[in-house]
């Protein structure tokens, strides 16, 4: 009965440790094919970021913790399937899709016990380049709704 129980116990504990993969481990794994990666703490990235005349973007920017960004060029396309691999194997929610031609860009965020710890962008263009932006957070899902629907920033349907 112990070695049945210890067998639980230690399944239990790799099977929690390996949904805590993040945007981090794939920022680590592709930062070499990277053209520009940066990796900025919070407080020092939204002193640079023009919010004025939105304050639910400067809200949204006030929870982040750590931007961290991959600029990729000419080998986007394997790191755009690596990207959509990770998003379906660690379980990200799509917040938003936006195609515009050849341009794309995607939302998406992660979240651990009712609360949205992660939020990456995706913008890419299916000819050129890519780039994901990582924001490390802390929102609850009312908190993201409420900024997203206050924004003055709109999306137009054609």
């Amino acid at each position: 009965m112990k070695q049945f129980l210890s067998i639980i116990g230690c399944l239990f504990i790799l099977t929690a440790s390996a949904q805590e993969k993040n945007f981090k481990e794939f920022y680590k794994s592709h930062k070499r094919q990277a053209e520009v990666s940066l990796n900025v703490p919070g407080f020092i990235a939204n002193l640079f970021i023009d919010t004025e005349g939105d304050r639910e973007l400067k809200r949204l920017l006030k929870k982040g913790r750590s931007y961290k960004v991959l600029v990729f060029d000419d080998n986007y396309r394997a790191v755009q399937r690596d990207f959509k691999k990770f998003i379906r194997k660690n379980r990200y929610k799509t917040l938003v899709r936006i195609k515009d031609g050849q341009e794309r860009v995607t939302i998406h965020f992660r979240k651990v016990k009712n609360r949205i710890r992660e939020i990456i962008v995706n913008v890419y263009n299916k000819n050129e380049d890519a780039v994901l932006l990582g924001l490390k957070t802390n929102l609850t899902q009312k908190e993201l709704n409420t900024i997203i629907s206050k924004s003055s920033y709109r999306l137009a349907r054609k």
